[in-house]
Formats: C-alpha cells, structure tokens, sequence
C-alpha cells in the first residue's frame, strides 16, 4: 500500500468515520429523552372573584374575563395576562406542574395594599388527557403570610383560525 492510499484512509476514517460514530451515540444518549407537554396558547381562568380581590394586588384580577397567554419553549414559558394588569411572567414546567412567578408593572403595584416589590405565584397542574387540556392550581401573594391562596381552573381556548386561510 502506498504512502499516499494510506494517508487517505486515514483522512477518511478520521473525516467521515468518527463523525458518524458521533452521531450514533448522540442518537443513542437522546432515545430516552422526551418533550415537555404543551401549555403554549391562551387560557380562560376562573376563579372565585371575591377571594381574589380579597388579596392584596389581587383586585385587578377579580374579573369574570381574566385570561392568559402561555408562550413556551421547552420547559421553561413566559405569561402575559390578556385581560386586567399588564404584566409578564415565567415560570417553569416540571412533569405536569406549572410554577410562575408574577411582578405586577408599576401601575399595579400602586393598586391599594399592593406596594412594590410583591410577587403573585401561580402553582398548577395541568391535565394533558382533559379535552381541552385543563390548568388546576392556586394562586398565592409571597411575603403574606396571612392571605390565603386562591384556587383557580384554567381552560385552554382553541387557537383563533386566520382570516383568510
């Protein structure tokens, strides 16, 4: 064999053989991965409207119209509230639990008894097998030690078809 067929072998294992090898084991390594279920859209909440204006920041979330939008990539999403305050969220989602954390903008802090630097969590569980899938969970101001959370159920509204499609 002569210097110069050897010299391509070589290239070609190390060019083409140990990338597919590579590959093979990237392959093998991620078999058992899964996606996070889906939460992304727009979710209808309801909740009991006294309990929740019962709360301190809680008052511009007492409507019978209060929904969210869910943007999420992966395991991680941001919330945005559709209806009442202005603010986002995001939060993390862990097998079928849904963790948030909400800082109301300025013009929601100066609401009466909310101040500034208080955050509304949001725990839930979502329902992958409900039609349409189903938020269940709770939702509580930190640093009150003495306000109760309150429970909401959360609906997933079926996407907005785009006119002219």
């Amino acid at each position: 064999m002569s210097s110069t067929n050897r010299k391509f072998i070589i290239a070609y294992i190390l060019l083409v053989g140990l990338p597919i090898l590579g590959l093979v084991g990237i392959l093998k390594s991620g078999r058992g991965l899964t996606a996070p279920i889906s939460v992304d859209g727009t979710w209808k909440l309801q909740a009991d409207a006294a309990r929740l204006a019962a709360l301190p920041c809680g008052k511009s979330l007492a409507t019978s119209d209060l929904a969210l939008a869910i943007s999420q990539s992966g395991g991680n999403f941001t919330v945005s509230l559709l209806s009442g305050p202005k603010s986002v969220a995001s939060g993390v989602l862990e097998g079928t639990t849904l963790k948030a954390s909400v800082v109301p903008s300025a013009t929601w802090s100066n609401e009466a008894d909310c101040g500034r630097g208080r955050e509304l969590a949001l725990l839930a569980t979502v329902d992958p097998k409900a039609n349409p899938r189903s938020l269940t969970g709770t939702i509580s101001l930190n640093d009150c030690p003495a306000c109760s959370p309150v429970e909401f159920r959360a609906f997933r509204q079926p996407p907005t078809a785009k006119v002219g499609h």
